[in-house]
C-alpha cells in the first residue's frame, strides 16, 4: 500500500506539492507523526512485521551465500532496536541484518548494543539449512522478563540465563 494514500487524510500538504517539492516530505512525515495514532496490539504488530522480517533475513542469507570470503557456515544477526521517531512516536522497531563469516560472541553484541536485542541465525551453504541459534533481549528487557519468567518462552528465559552464567555461546 502506498503509504502517501493511507495516510493522505493526515496531510496538511496536498501529495501534489509533495511532489513537486520533495524537501515538504520531511514536514508530511512530521505531521503524520505529531497527531495521535491509534493504538496497535501487540498480535498485530508482530503480524505486521513478520513478512517483511523473513524477506530481509532471506536478503542477507543470499548475501552470504555470494560472499566469496565467506566458509559454508556463517552468520547473520539481526539487532533490533526500540527508537523514538520525531520525538511522539515511541516503540519504533529498527531492524539491521548483518551476515558475519564468524559466529559472533553474545556478551561483545550485549557490550556494543546494551540497548538492542539480537537473533542469531547459523547459515550452511553445503546443506542449505538456517539454524535459529538464540534470541537476547536487551538488558532492561532480560531483567523484567526473568522477574516474570512464568509468563514467558521458557527457551527465551534459558538463553538470558545462560547469557548472565557466561556460558550461552557453548550452550546455545
Amino acid at each position: 500500500m502506498n503509504l502517501l494514500k493511507k495516510y493522505e487524510k493526515h496531510l496538511k500538504i496536498s501529495k501534489d506539492k509533495l511532489y513537486k517539492n520533495p524537501a515538504k516530505v520531511g514536514q508530511a512525515v512530521y505531521d503524520i507523526v505529531s497527531k495521535a495514532q491509534a493504538s496497535q496490539t501487540v498480535e498485530e504488530t508482530i503480524e505486521a512485521m513478520t513478512g517483511k522480517y523473513f524477506e530481509k533475513l532471506m536478503e542477507a542469507i543470499n548475501e552470504g551465500c555470494n560472499a566469496k570470503n565467506y566458509p559454508d557456515v556463517f552468520y547473520v544477526i539481526i539487532e533490533r532496536k526500540k527508537e523514538t521517531l520525531a520525538g511522539n512516536a515511541s516503540n519504533v522497531l529498527k531492524h539491521k541484518y548483518i551476515t558475519a563469516p564468524f559466529r559472533p560472541r553474545a556478551k561483545l553484541l550485549r557490550q556494543e548494543c546494551p540497548n538492542s536485542d539480537f537473533d542469531l541465525y547459523e547459515a550452511d551453504k553445503s546443506k542449505c539449512e538456517l539454524t535459529h541459534i538464540y534470541t537476547l533481549p536487551c538488558y532492561q528487557d532480560s531483567v523484567s522478563i526473568l522477574k516474570n519468567k512464568q509468563i514467558y518462552d521458557p527457551q527465551l528465559v534459558k538463553w538470558i540465563e545462560d547469557y548472565n552464567k557466561g556460558v550461552l555461546d557453548e550452550t546455545a
